[in-house]
């Protein structure tokens, strides 16, 4: 098998006339995979924002072994990793190889290499017929051109200053999610769909980057079946968002729900006898956030769903629940953080209260016994 160097790169971009600046070449078995799927690999790659299929290169066997790829910007190969992994269930790696020595960024084209051949070639052969040597002419000074040269390179330096930039705003703190993979009973360090799910959800609303990185971050904690179900979905759908990720893996893993079903789980939601009032909120929590993916609900009627049904299916010899129902409507619901403060705050009350309780001694007096009468004896009694 023939092996592919960056010198063939760089011819390989030569033949077909585009900037070797702005193109690089993915070396890797492309077996099954479409075009339109190679370009949405590559404009995974970090700089390449509208990436251009030129050619194919065909081993012996026919079989695709590189594709050539070329960008209207400028690449920075510091940014882009040397290998990819791509693929579903059974991933891949393809190589990222690029037409010029990535050490040296000041490369010659192959204009100005060609000129300068011509010329040391013109100068030893009118050495050899011993012709003297024209004198060399002063350097004209610097005119409005020297600007205009300038001005490319600092756009350049620019470009990479944002670039490093934007992927340390983007990666800046990033920790990668608990491995979900889809097998029962579940392996050892991964997660249940439920705790995945959840913790996937909230660091997507977090996360300060494009959805397409989000996308990238979700499908690296996947694996086995999950991720399958993943590729699946992306070939047959190659703009499908993160909530269709989201909702192919609940339909595959979850718990299928209608709106009526989680409806009638909320308002038959009740305290346990030995559960904390916290925890219950947790729990009616839970069931709201499910309701607001289904879109039965509007963020903004969470917090006065929650209270309402805290009210109604709390305990009734809950001393927290009776202060709450006591103090009556109020002009705003309170949010999850103030709930829980109210909450802790009243049980803290209610607790420093029955310890004190609980020290005070009740102090009983003793009863009065009567005097004491000292009686004489019998003889004496007679001889009175």
């Amino acid at each position: 098998m023939e092996v592919i160097t960056d010198k063939d790169i760089y011819r390989w971009c030569n033949d077909h006339g585009i900037d070797v600046r702005c193109s690089l070449s993915i070396v890797g078995n492309s077996v099954g995979f479409t075009d339109e799927e190679v370009i949405t690999e590559a404009r995974k790659l970090w700089g390449v924002k509208v990436p251009i299929l030129v050619d194919k290169w065909k081993g012996e066997t026919g079989e695709i072994r590189a594709v050539l790829i070329t960008t209207k910007d400028y690449l920075d190969a510091s940014l882009i990793p040397a290998n990819v992994l791509v693929g579903g269930a059974v991933s891949r790696r393809w190589q990222i190889m690029w037409p010029r020595d990535v050490s040296n960024s000041d490369r010659e084209s192959p204009e100005t290499s060609r000129l300068g051949e011509g010329v040391a070639v013109r100068e030893e052969n009118s050495q050899n017929r011993g012709d003297n040597p024209q004198p060399s002419m002063p350097k004209d000074p610097p005119n409005d051109s020297t600007s205009e040269t300038i001005e490319p390179q600092v756009e350049t330096v620019m470009d990479k200053v944002v670039s490093h930039f934007e992927r340390w705003h983007y990666e800046g703190g990033y920790r990668r999610l608990r491995v979900f993979s889809g097998i029962l009973p579940i392996p050892t360090g991964e997660e249940g769909y439920d705790a995945w799910r959840e913790a996937a959800i909230q660091h997507s609303e977090e996360w300060r980057c494009p959805e397409h990185i989000k996308k990238q971050r979700i499908v690296e904690s996947l694996r086995g079946p999950a991720m399958g179900i993943i590729h699946a979905t992306r070939r047959s759908n190659s703009n499908a968002t993160l909530k269709d990720y989201f909702n192919v893996l609940d339909y595959s893993f979850g718990t299928l729900e209608d709106l009526g079903d989680i409806l009638v789980r909320l308002n038959q939601t009740y305290q346990e006898p030995s559960e904390t009032l916290t925890n219950f909120i947790y729990r009616i929590d839970k069931i709201l956030y499910k309701l607001l993916d289904k879109g039965g609900i509007q963020s903004s009627e969470i917090d006065e769903r929650r209270l309402k049904q805290l009210l109604r299916g709390a305990l009734t010899t809950n001393l927290v629940a009776q202060r709450l129902r006591c103090s009556g409507p109020g002009a705003k619901p309170p949010t999850l953080s103030e709930l829980i403060k109210d909450v802790k705050l009243e049980e803290v009350q209610i607790e420093n209260r029955e310890k004190s309780l609980k020290r005070v001694k009740v102090v009983v007096p003793s009863s009065v016994e009567p005097p004491l009468m000292f009686s004489l004896p019998m003889r004496d009694y007679i001889n009175c």
